[in-house]
């Protein structure tokens, strides 16, 4: 599953009994105008499976089409939810978020057209999902319980106390109770971002990464993600003061415009920050309304970390050229999101 580039909205498709019966399915408005132009004509839909459906893409209706295989294949009878993540590329994510609100167990399988086996999907290698619906007629509560399936899933790794990210790249922390089984954070969080409560919105996307993190997605009514303004390191009037921990520079070299680039190195004088990091790791990056998700790598002899896959859509997406100086810039507790700015490269400033 693609899971670096452009970040853009998820989106979540309600399925109905009828659509299980509909070869058709409608993206949301908002995602096609943004995002139409980059989708091919053609693509894939992806599961953490392994299971790749094939899709024809009508951009002027709007309209996906090939899901009566997967609707079949999955068994979908109706009141399930599909939840999209695209990354700016060719494919689409897809996970189904049961009846119950928790993502579901896959089966193992893959599409008919497909010769290679099911993988295996692991809490570690993706993480675990559920759903939490915003009553508006209740003032706001901090505490949420989680499905039961989510916490015999996840609950025994489950931390303590989860950091808790939002998707302008803001981290704080929240509490989890093993006796009673719920998370503490939402008054946490409309303080960070500056809100009275959550009656503004319909819902929220608890991602858990199996390790610590737990990230929280809202979406308004139409089922489609709403990204709030700020980075990981700007201080506005109502979010806590956020102390910048680290960074990183990277000065732009022809051999990082090159069509198909295979790796940007970070120099070896961020070593410490770069330790911070697994062998294969991602970290997220703003820069005004958008974000990429980047993949960082060791070199085999561990001494030196490159920027990998998204780097190409990154560098064309801001524009950058020969000269120019990326400044990285992250939080303490957060060294994975990263506010970035660019210093462009005059000829005449030599």
């Amino acid at each position: 599953m693609d899971s670096s580039g452009l970040v853009c909205e998820k989106f979540v498709k309600f399925v109905t009994r009828s659509d299980t019966s509909k070869n058709e399915m409608r993206i949301p408005s908002d995602f096609c105008s943004k995002y139409g132009n980059r989708l091919p004509a053609s693509f894939h839909v992806i599961l953490r499976n392994g299971y790749r459906l094939p899709v024809d893409f009508d951009r002027r209706r709007g309209i996906l089409k090939g899901f009566l295989w997967f609707f079949n294949h999955f068994d979908l009878k109706g009141g399930e939810m599909l939840l999209f993540e695209y990354y700016g590329r060719y494919d689409l994510n897809v996970y189904i978020i049961g009846t119950n609100c928790s993502e579901i167990e896959y089966p193992s399988i893959v599409h008919h057209l497909q010769t290679c086996h099911p993988g295996r999907v692991t809490l570690g290698n993706g993480g675990w999902r559920f759903l939490f619906f915003v009553d508006p007629t209740v003032s706001l509560v901090d505490e949420i319980e989680p499905p039961t399936t989510f916490i015999e899933r996840c609950g025994s790794t489950f931390p303590i106390w989860p950091r808790i990210g939002l998707n302008n790249g803001k981290v704080f922390r929240g509490t989890y109770s093993r006796q009673t089984g719920k998370i503490s954070c939402l008054r946490t969080m409309c303080d960070v971002l500056g809100l009275a409560d959550l009656k503004p919105f319909h819902m929220l996307l608890f991602t858990y990464d199996g390790v610590g993190m737990v990230n929280v997605s809202v979406f308004d009514e139409n089922l489609f993600e709403v990204v709030f303004p700020g980075s990981p390191t700007s201080i506005d009037e109502t979010s806590p003061t956020f102390d910048i921990a680290s960074r990183f520079e990277i000065t732009i070299q022809p051999c990082h415009m090159l069509k198909y680039c295979y790796g940007v190195d970070i120099s070896t004088e961020y070593k410490d920050l770069c330790d911070m990091w697994a062998r294969i790791d991602y970290i997220n990056v703003y820069s005004g309304d958008s974000s990429w998700r980047l993949q960082v790598r060791k070199r085999s002899d561990w001494k030196r970390t490159t920027i990998n896959d998204g780097w190409v859509e990154f560098r064309e997406d801001l524009g950058l050229n020969v000269g120019d100086i990326c400044s990285f810039q992250c939080c303490t507790d957060s060294y994975s999101n990263f506010t970035v700015s660019v210093i462009k490269y005059h000829l005449n400033d030599v």
